[in-house]
């Protein structure tokens, strides 16, 4: 991020509620080299490929914030190779990931799994050496990496074992569970800490994890609250950003989201901004909340611009919002589609 886009994202979290909204996308490899027309394995293995397209979406969307801002990564494959998951890469699309146990009742075999270390294991050291590599011409650019993002705990153990079967140990091997999460948690943590170092001082974090999504409140609260809560209470810094857009258990994770200490969530599409916005409470802002897909990415400019009036609309009196998708950048989303949602946004705040 430029100073500027770091002093009007603090703003926007630290002032209070705002009149008006700005605009902010989660954007990583799944998006990034097809919206720039390059070839994906380059994007990963070519630092001078990797700023050109990090570069051209900064030109192509001035108006934009980029979060978590030049963020180096391998799609989600970063934390479950660390642990030893195979991993695949595709010229066309992001990396593929496989997993250590298929089945619930293979979990002992993650019994003795090792807390990997990210300056060694996986492809966690290459990231590392990219970051502090990069530092120096984004520099030159005006940029600095101000936030460091990780997948959460519940997110990395579901690429171990599978997500539907790591649902179904939570319930029929706890113990083994919870075993398998301080792990995770303990992971996550020290791959934070270790990013934090390779780009010198950060002032943010970004944690994203969908599985508690799944969970019941009872649930979350005993599996996912205190893991999560552990990561973000670990790091002193002014913006802690979360995501989780999946919506199967509706809005269970939305009232203690706040104590976590996150101020600004990233949440499913599907969740009203009201609802949302109440149950969070006033410390939390919002990143939200169009569809990804079926709006984003298959609609329509006038569908568009319709959407984004609506939920203007529907925001109420006190919530900080920034504009975006209730989720990340989808796959193959055309670059006038988010032209027409920032034009839009500017149009309504004319009026």
């Amino acid at each position: 991020m430029t100073d500027r886009e770091w002093r009007d994202l603090l703003d926007f979290l630290q002032s209070g509620p705002v009149g008006r909204v700005p605009a902010g996308l989660i954007v990583d490899s799944p998006w990034i080299p097809g919206y720039c027309r390059v070839d994906t394995v380059d994007y990963y293995t070519d630092s001078a490929i990797w700023l050109a397209c990090q570069d051209q979406l900064r030109t192509d969307f001035p108006e934009l914030l980029f979060l978590p801002g030049d963020w180096v990564e391998f799609g989600m494959a970063s934390e479950p190779s660390s642990f030893g998951c195979p991993v695949r890469f595709y010229h066309d699309q992001t990396v593929g990931i496989g997993h250590l146990i298929t089945a619930a009742e293979d979990l002992e075999a993650l019994d003795d799994l090792p807390v990997p270390d990210p300056r060694r294991d996986g492809l966690m050291p290459l990231a590392l050496s990219r970051i502090r590599n990069l530092r120096g011409p984004l520099l030159e650019r005006g940029r600095r990496m101000r936030m460091i993002a990780a997948r959460g705990p519940l997110n990395v153990a579901g690429f171990l074992m599978t997500i539907p079967e790591f649902c179904v140990a939570v319930k029929t091997e706890p113990e083994r569970i919870h075993r398998l999460l301080d792990k995770t948690t303990e992971l996550v943590i020290r791959w934070l800490e270790a990013q934090a170092e390779a780009a010198g001082e950060i002032g943010g974090i970004l944690v994203l994890d969908d599985i508690c999504g799944f969970f019941s409140e009872e649930e979350y609260l005993e599996f996912a609250h205190p893991r999560l809560k552990r990561i973000f209470d670990h790091f002193s810094v002014p913006v802690k950003m979360f995501h989780n857009d999946n919506f199967g258990n509706r809005y269970t994770t939305f009232p203690h989201i706040a104590d976590l200490g996150v101020n600004l969530f990233n949440y499913s599409y599907q969740a009203e901004l009201g609802e949302a916005a109440a149950l969070l409470g006033p410390k939390v802002a919002i990143l939200g909340s169009l569809p990804p897909l079926d709006l984003l990415t298959r609609g329509t400019p006038k569908e568009i611009a319709e959407a984004v009036g609506a939920l203007l609309a529907s925001r109420p009196e006190g919530c900080r919002l920034m504009l975006s998708a209730g989720g990340g950048a989808s796959p193959g989303m055309p670059g006038e589609n988010l032209r027409a949602m920032l034009n839009a946004l500017s149009q309504a705040q004319k009026n």
